[in-house]
């Protein structure tokens, strides 16, 4: 009598889990690499975001280490903490590259030009920005733009002085006689936002109308004229008795 074996057969599936495993396993991995790099790249600028405005804030007010920030068009309310230097070196040198980092990482680059002068530190800017030719009502697209300098100015004890300049071609209207009334009622115009819209002490604000006898530039051309046609703000050096 036979003895019936049963023949088993091999298995030869390998080992282990599917091969298709191993390449999602990679993507998965690859994703969570991306999304780690995203959140470090939002914590860095948030991060240079606060030291900029904690530097700001310093130098001007000499506060003791917190910065509260105020409203702002790109942020929100929030408590800095902030390293104080024992021995400062020219503090208002430092708060003008403050405000020249804050102003660049707002992407105003273009728009205001920021000089350091022994008068104060000079936001500049062509006239163009804020009025139309000849006229002196605020473009609406100009009101983001002072947005950002009040924001700038709220953080600042000192005064401000908000200059209007023309060139030298006559305007000779009813409402303006003369580039002077011009450069007036301009300068007036951009206080009046600073201090009703965005309701700054009115009592921080000088409105000063140059005309065209402050040139910066030749009136005997059209680049010349454009240089010339312009609104300073002046955040004063000197400090008030």
């Amino acid at each position: 009598m036979r003895t019936m074996y049963k023949k088993q057969k091999k298995d030869n599936q390998p080992k282990g889990s599917p091969a298709w495993m191993t390449t999602y396993g990679d993507m998965m991995t690859l994703l969570l690499c991306f999304f780690v790099l995203l959140y470090s790249f939002s914590v860095l600028d948030a991060a240079k975001f606060e030291q900029i405005m904690s530097s700001l804030q310093h130098s001007f007010l000499r506060d003791q280490g917190v910065l509260e920030m105020s409203e702002h068009p790109d942020t929100s309310e929030e408590e800095v903490e902030l390293e104080v230097m024992e021995e400062p070196i020219d503090m208002f040198y430092q708060s003008y590259l403050a405000v020249k980092s804050y102003l660049a990482e707002a992407g105003l680059e273009d728009e205001i030009e920021v000089e350091y002068e022994e008068r104060g530190i000079v936001l500049k800017m062509s006239d163009a920005v804020f009025f139309d030719s000849g006229k002196a009502d605020l473009k609406p697209e100009s009101k983001e733009l002072l947005e950002h300098i009040a924001f700038v100015l709220e953080q600042l004890p000192n005064r401000i002085l908000v200059e209007g300049h023309t060139d030298n071609v006559p305007i000779n209207r009813t409402m303006f006689p003369s580039n002077w009334e011009l450069s007036v009622v301009r300068a007036t115009k951009v206080v009046r936002h600073l201090t009703e819209v965005k309701e700054l002490p009115a009592d921080r604000f000088v409105a000063m109308g140059y005309g065209e006898y402050n040139p910066v530039d030749t009136n005997e051309t059209l680049e010349g004229r454009a240089r010339n046609r312009r609104v300073n703000i002046v955040i004063s050096a000197m400090e008030e008795e």
